[in-house]
């Protein structure tokens, strides 16, 4: 059994790719029948959890001091066998415990928060992570950018997100919500995540849209998220900006703004879905780490028009399970949007491959353990 302490500003009920990944690592590092703890941040309105305690005040600097101060006590009494961050930001923290304990620790980089522009924020990055015992990267592209960041390559591991298949075995069998019943006999898109630039729903919106509903008029697109009032990278506030940019372009028959929904809502979107959509931009300083999403909509079996950028090409398997276009290729997207809406035996297939390889590579239990191998090689010593 494997004691670990896991310090993450990022976990429910905040909504993101984060908060999921780091909720289901903690869950699964118990269900495999290991120990961890859990350090995190304020949340007045999150129901109590075994083994997870919150920061009692808002703010980072507070959070980080509680990470330390709590840190220090758990280590003396409990001594946790290896500190694990769910992001760069309890990295001092726990560089810290393990001059104090000599407990090693090992941080989960996600793409933009080593991607985030200023030279301080840069400087610290470079030597925190300089300093980690071992570095888990999402995507390949992740783990170049720690490369370039100086990073021995010889402590950096490559363990893309995991998908909870567990959810969609089957079909939902609750009542549909309004929104698929409202998109029943409809040609329905879906894409689902925080509303930030980066996600280039706008522009997908603006530039994509309206000729898909000459071209369909049958058409609905269904864009399930919100602002992400939370996050520490994106102050932007997108969603009244895309409400607007409909209203404009009377595409207010094609286009729902759904907001944050419950997870069977989600489900019964995915399984209604007949192509999901991720039209990630290419931004300098913010990328697309990955893509949870799009194992999630393969599991439904719905094939993806995504945008080939960041994490997104280990997360589709081109031709196969999806396809993807350069990012900013709005025709390329709408092309090969409409070519599957015309397609439905192609759709099927896809759908399928994907399914099956969603299975077979993302469950959570198989990537948790391969965290586990990770940190347990770590507490031993191997390799540094």
């Amino acid at each position: 059994m494997l004691r670990i302490l896991l310090l993450s500003w990022n976990y429910p009920p905040v909504l993101g790719g984060i908060e999921y990944m780091v909720q289901n690592l903690f869950v699964r590092f118990r269900s495999l029948g290991h120990a961890p703890r859990l350090l995190t941040a304020h949340a007045p309105d999150a129901p109590a959890e075994p083994d997870v305690q919150r920061c009692p005040r808002r703010g980072l600097a507070r959070f980080v001091l509680f990470c330390l101060t709590m840190g220090f006590g758990i280590c003396r009494r409990w001594k946790p066998q290896v500190i694990y961050c769910g992001t760069v930001v309890t990295a001092p923290p726990a560089l810290l415990l393990k001059w104090f304990f000599g407990i090693p620790f090992v941080v989960l980089v996600h793409g933009s928060d080593v991607l985030r522009p200023g030279w301080f924020y840069q400087f610290c990055v470079r030597w925190l992570l300089r300093r980690a015992d071992r570095v888990i990267a999402n995507s390949d592209p992740t783990r170049l950018s720690l490369l370039e960041r100086g990073v021995n390559p010889d402590r950096v591991a490559v363990i893309h997100p995991g998908v909870r298949v567990e959810d969609f075995l089957h079909e939902p069998a609750s009542p549909p919500p309004p929104a698929v019943v409202e998109a029943a006999g409809r040609r329905v898109l879906l894409t689902v995540g925080r509303l930030i630039r980066r996600k280039g729903v706008l522009e997908f919106v603006e530039r994509v849209m309206p000729a898909l509903a000459a071209e369909f008029p049958d058409v609905l697109l269904l864009i399930v998220g919100d602002d992400a009032k939370a996050s520490l990278v994106h102050s932007e506030r997108m969603r009244d900006t895309i409400a607007a940019k409909v209203q404009q372009l009377n595409l207010s028959a094609q286009v729902r703004l759904l907001g944050s929904v419950d997870q069977e809502t989600l489900l019964h979107l995915f399984f209604a879905a007949d192509v999901f959509v991720m039209p990630c931009l290419d931004i300098p300083g913010d990328v697309e780490g990955f893509g949870i999403v799009l194992l999630e909509a393969a599991l439904a079996q719905t094939p993806c028009v995504a945008t080939r950028t960041g994490g997104i090409p280990q997360a589709v398997q081109e031709n196969v399970t999806g396809i993807v276009v350069a990012p900013g290729d709005w025709e390329a997207m709408r092309a090969e949007v409409a070519g599957l809406l015309h397609d439905e035996s192609h759709c099927r297939q896809m759908g399928q491959a994907g399914r099956e390889r969603a299975l077979r590579s993302f469950s959570w239990d198989a990537i948790a353990a391969e965290h586990l191998r990770l940190l347990s090689a770590c507490c031993i010593g191997d390799g540094h």
